[in-house]
């Protein structure tokens, strides 16, 4: 649009001072006058090329608001601040299934990186990682906060170890989801993945649990896959973690915790099919409990 304003004019050159112009212009010889419109349009196909590349960039950054200030909207000063620190990794992959646009954003691991405590029993759980996840309609219409209350974007959404099967070793998750301006954004919480990083991270995002049904385990390799059968949405995301980040001792320790019970509050926490939600503020909260 502004590049289509710039070169559109209805002002118009004198006619005297055109026809000087084509007069100088016949004089010179052909090939400096060939030499001449080459460069001429060259630097102005550049120009163009430049204008709507930095259009094009700057429309994409405002159409979504940045992690930080989704995390400070959801009341969470510190783990806005951790997005915009340098341990924040920003993807902003998007993929597209039925119908809707799914952005992955950022995604930042760390120790007591958020306002809000976790604990396992009565210990305290401060390694976690948080990733921002924003939804569209892919035919442009606004998502709508009824909708989302009513149960219409049951996505499940968490994150998923290459080498492990899913359906046997369920990652903590859980999490917030808010509407702005017609952009579903989800702030996912799980466990610490970064020590998992030296094995591959996914971030999974389906209409139903990852079972072997909806997600294909290749026992040679370990790779996960959505399973081409389902019937439903069902993406991967793979995150692109630091390898130096892994630490397997601690990987290993989680593993066998795993069967305990993440001892939550859970007063006031409505459960429906196996999953915790509370909504308050305009915001739906929300804990997986398979």
């Amino acid at each position: 649009m502004i590049l289509r304003k710039a070169l559109t004019s209805s002002e118009t050159p004198d006619p005297k001072l055109i026809q000087n112009l084509k007069s100088e212009l016949i004089k010179e010889e052909p090939i400096l006058k060939k030499t001449t419109i080459r460069r001429s349009f060259s630097m102005a196909a550049a120009i163009a090329a430049s204008m709507v590349l930095i259009t094009a960039t700057a429309f994409a950054a405002w159409q979504l608001m940045k992690p930080a200030d989704i995390a400070s909207e959801l009341g969470d000063t510190v783990l806005s601040a951790a997005f915009d620190g340098e341990s924040a990794i920003h993807i902003n992959e998007s993929q597209t299934a039925g119908g809707y646009k799914f952005t992955l954003m950022s995604i930042v691991s760390g120790n007591d990186i958020s306002d809000y405590s976790r604990f396992y029993g009565d210990q305290p759980v401060r390694d976690r990682t948080y990733a921002v996840l924003a939804t569209q309609k892919e035919d442009g219409s606004p998502m709508n906060f009824d909708e989302l209350i009513a149960g219409e974007y049951s996505f499940r959404i968490g994150p998923l170890v290459r080498g492990l099967k899913p359906w046997q070793v369920f990652i903590s998750r859980g999490g917030s989801a808010t509407i702005i301006d017609g952009v579903m954004y989800v702030l996912i919480e799980s466990d610490d993945i970064s020590v998992f990083a030296d094995r591959g991270v996914y971030i999974h995002v389906s209409t139903g649990f990852p079972g072997s049904d909806v997600i294909t385990f290749h026992e040679e390799t370990g790779e996960l896959t959505p399973n081409p059968s389902y019937d439903g949405i069902n993406i991967l995301f793979d995150l692109p973690l630091d390898k130096s980040l892994a630490d397997p001792v601690k990987a290993q320790e989680y593993l066998e915790r795993l069967q305990l019970d993440d001892g939550l509050d859970d007063s006031s926490v409505e459960s429906v099919d196996g999953t915790e939600s509370r909504t308050e503020r305009g915001v739906t909260e929300w804990r997986q409990n398979d």
